[in-house]
């Protein structure tokens, strides 16, 4: 489970809200891996999608903010956000549909999602204020 710190604001409202909300619907796949297989399928299934989705929109919310403020690191950073986008959600996803989204397989999903997150949030994100 992940719990949300101080650490992870970064100063801005809109940013800091929507990684608490990352932080909730992660917490919220956590559960998945408690229910019976059929029902934790179609479930994690969902859940995954919003997720992917939020993600995005976040990521799009993120850059646009970096771009009315100037930000000079914008490129480097758009380029992270590129490669969660094309290389590391695609893989998770193929590999939770390879293993039928077992509980091993949302676990993995778990942990490298949130690692990546809060390094991303804690190394790169923060950078956008003290820039």
């Amino acid at each position: 489970m992940l719990q949300w710190q101080e650490r992870f604001c970064i100063g801005v409202e809109s940013i800091d809200k929507a990684h608490q909300e990352l932080f909730r619907i992660i917490n919220k796949l956590h559960s998945i891996m408690g229910m019976e297989n059929s029902n934790r399928k179609w479930t994690a299934v969902e859940a995954l999608k919003y997720v992917r989705n939020y993600t995005l929109k976040h990521f799009d919310d993120e850059e646009a903010y970096m771009r009315s403020i100037g930000f000079k690191g914008y490129e480097a950073h758009k380029a992270i956000h590129t490669n969660m986008r094309e290389k590391v959600i695609p893989h998770l996803e193929a590999h939770l549909a390879r293993e039928d989204y077992s509980v091993q397989s949302i676990g993995f999903f778990l942990t490298v999602f949130e690692k990546w997150l809060t390094q991303h949030i804690v190394g790169h994100d923060r950078d956008i204020m003290q820039k």
